[in-house]
């Protein structure tokens, strides 16, 4: 009788100390789960009313996916919010022209290397919050917003944004130059690779395409970009 008593407290004591095989199991999926986090992540943007009133039209709905599909076949995701990918300029109001356009389809290929050196930017964390504040124009609104005459927003191949506020204080001045420094560098390491051009201007607004490899600041020439002349100055000192 002892024996068995004394072999019901040794199970006891095992039981006590080495839980259930099966639940173990049931618990090991829970420690091992891990939160999915996105790659990027971007600052949600409230699309304007006046957008959502452009897009709700028919027209309008069947012309923006059928564009953002298209995209979408030649692999390129674009972190542009459909507003500011469609917005035609910042004089638009002022040329008396529409705020918002999808450019015509046999225009809609131009777009993809630019916005590939675009994704680039944002995947490199070359930049984190920017404004695209035109992509397409119509010749007629580029004209009356003083663009180039060939310029390049014309054929959907150019993508201008703006780092930053509109207004910026002294410190994201700061980031502001120190994001133009890093765009100068990708330009310098990759840009003739991707064919690409590249503005930069003093107000933090940066203009990129993939229509030829070159550089140009705040007069529209090679010699005032900040991608040539810091570089030259990094060199001689």
């Amino acid at each position: 009788m002892n024996k068995i008593y004394l072999l019901g407290f040794i199970s006891c004591l095992s039981a006590c100390h080495y839980p259930d095989k099966a639940a173990q199991l049931n618990q090991q999926p829970k420690l091992e789960q891990k939160q999915v986090i996105p790659k990027i992540i971007l600052q949600e943007k409230r699309l304007p009313s006046s957008y959502l009133q452009w897009a709700n039209q028919a027209e309008h709905q069947q012309q923006i996916l059928a564009y953002k599909h298209f995209l979408k076949a030649q692999g390129v995701d674009s972190y542009i919010p459909d507003a500011e990918f469609f917005q035609t300029a910042r004089d638009w109001q002022k040329c008396n022209y529409a705020e918002y356009e999808v450019p015509p389809r046999e225009l809609w290929r131009n777009i993809v290397p630019t916005l590939t050196i675009l994704n680039q930017f944002v995947e490199k964390k070359l930049i984190d919050q920017f404004t695209v504040t035109s992509v397409y124009r119509n010749y007629a609104l580029n004209q009356c917003a003083g663009g180039a005459g060939a310029s390049k927003h014309v054929f959907n191949a150019a993508l201008d944004f703006r780092i930053g506020s509109e207004k910026p204080d002294p410190i994201e001045q700061i980031h502001i130059e120190k994001t133009k420094t890093k765009l100068c560098q990708f330009w310098r390491e990759k840009g003739a690779a991707l064919n690409m051009g590249l503005g930069v201007y003093a107000s933090g607004q940066i203009h990129i395409d993939a229509a030829g490899y070159r550089t140009w600041g705040v007069d529209h020439r090679y010699t005032s970009s900040p991608c040539i002349n810091n570089f030259s100055n990094n060199n001689n000192e």
